[in-house]
């Protein structure tokens, strides 16, 4: 253990102070959604944009020489920055909440959720739908699914408190 603490202080010499905390923090927040991501049992389709974006601001960033890519404590917080859009990008059902993806919400309990509104896409699209969580503060939340509605309903129906309307409706 000390000879990791002496590592730590090493590395935190050479770092802004900003980066430590930068770092810290965006490494417990990756390891919270990996955590939440774990827990998935049913996949929502990946959302490429959270991945997207965050290598276009850092490629923007070095195009226009913002970036310092000299400093150690920089470096890590880039690899920490494209780990979280990386792991932003999935969602899904976990048997006691929805794991959403977002870096301001990660998940929402089924207990939060008041209306669930489910579009199946037409029958020679294949299983897709797309599930709207409504909250009790009028608040939505989009998934979208490689499963057919009425296997999206099942799973919810099991984990929603009574009274909670799935509403199943096609698309077209």
């Amino acid at each position: 253990m000390e000879i990791i603490l002496k590592k730590v202080f090493e590395v935190a010499d050479y770092m802004d102070s900003f980066y430590l905390v930068a770092d810290f923090l965006l490494a417990a927040y990756a390891g919270y959604s990996w955590y939440r991501q774990a827990e998935i049992e049913i996949r929502a389709r990946y959302r490429m944009t959270s991945i997207i974006m965050p290598l276009l601001l850092i490629w923007l960033g070095y195009l226009w020489d913002y970036l310092d890519l000299g400093q150690p404590g920089f470096n890590l917080f880039l690899a920490l920055f494209i780990l979280t859009g990386i792991l932003e990008a999935s969602a899904g059902l976990s048997n006691e909440r929805v794991v959403l993806s977002g870096y301001f919400r990660r998940s929402l309990k089924y207990s939060e959720i008041k209306q669930v509104v489910l579009t199946a896409a037409p029958p020679a699209i294949g299983d897709l739908s797309i599930a709207a969580f409504e909250t009790g503060r009028n608040q939505v939340y989009y998934l979208r699914f490689n499963k057919a509605a009425s296997e999206v309903a099942a799973y919810l129906m099991t984990r929603l408190e009574r009274g909670v309307n799935i509403d199943v409706r096609q698309m077209g």
